[in-house]
């Protein structure tokens, strides 16, 4: 397993930095950090809503997460109109902190955790390759701006005005992968978690799974050895009843 690095991504070793076209990942020496979004989709619900969102609130603010966007609607139970809450929240956690985040919701009794899923999503390529590409757009940068400030003749004006207009477009895609970069750390470094908490009198009842071939085996084997067991206690407990009656019916015969 890949080490941890100190903003809570994977660490690679051993591998080369570039994507799979072939491209290569400039400034990486073939060690670099794996960037990875993790997103996480939970449905809850409580009998004291008020309790809930504190203890989700409270969680946030402890592990330095944020808010991101939230809706609410529902005027509670203890309203003349009697209608439950649901809260949607989109909240922001630092990457690092996600499962102790998490961890604190599940170990609250107010807080009934009815489905929860996660996904991570490596954009690992995607990012250095947005590198690389920046890092070359820079180098065009100085290049191009070195040579519009040699231009001394005003004969090569047409020229100049191809250099100063391709420096233009090159300022303007410095600028949208640079934008791009900063959407991908914020991704990185803080995890989504989508939340839903709706407010009930009574939990929902939440099935079972049927069991596996494998667990109805294991109870079948264990229910006929009860039986079995059974079966023995019964009859003992028969023949210590019988046992006086026997008695004096082997003597009659005798």
């Amino acid at each position: 397993m890949a080490p941890e690095s100190s903003n809570g991504v994977s660490k690679g070793d051993g591998m080369e930095g570039g994507s799979a076209d072939g491209t290569v990942m400039g400034g990486l020496n073939g060690d670099y950090d794996r960037k990875i979004i993790r997103t996480v989709t939970m449905s809850c619900e409580t009998k004291a809503y008020d309790d809930a969102v504190t203890v989700i609130m409270t969680a946030l603010n402890t592990h330095g997460g944020y808010v991101e966007a939230s809706n609410v609607t529902g005027t509670g139970f203890e309203n003349v109109k009697n209608s439950a809450r649901r809260a949607s929240y989109t909240l922001r956690v630092p990457a690092e902190k996600l499962d102790a985040f998490l961890e604190t919701l599940r170990a609250d009794d107010g807080i009934r955790i009815l489905s929860q899923n996660a996904t991570s999503s490596e954009i690992t390529a995607a990012y250095y390759d947005t590198v690389s590409r920046l890092e070359t757009l820079k180098a065009e940068k100085a290049s191009l701006t070195a040579m519009l400030e040699g231009f001394t003749d005003y004969k090569d004006i047409s020229n100049m005005l191809k250099v100063q207009e391709r420096l233009y477009n090159v300022i303007e895609e410095i600028e949208a992968l640079q934008t791009k970069l900063n959407l991908y750390d914020g991704q990185v470094a803080m995890s989504t978690v989508h939340l839903t908490l709706r407010e009930v009198i009574v939990y929902t009842a939440v099935a079972e799974p049927d069991p596996t071939f494998g667990q109805r085996v294991k109870e079948a084997f264990v229910e006929s050895w009860t039986d079995f067991g059974r079966g023995w206690q019964n009859f003992f407990v028969w023949f210590i009843e019988a046992f006086p009656t026997l008695l004096v019916a082997v003597g009659i015969h005798a």
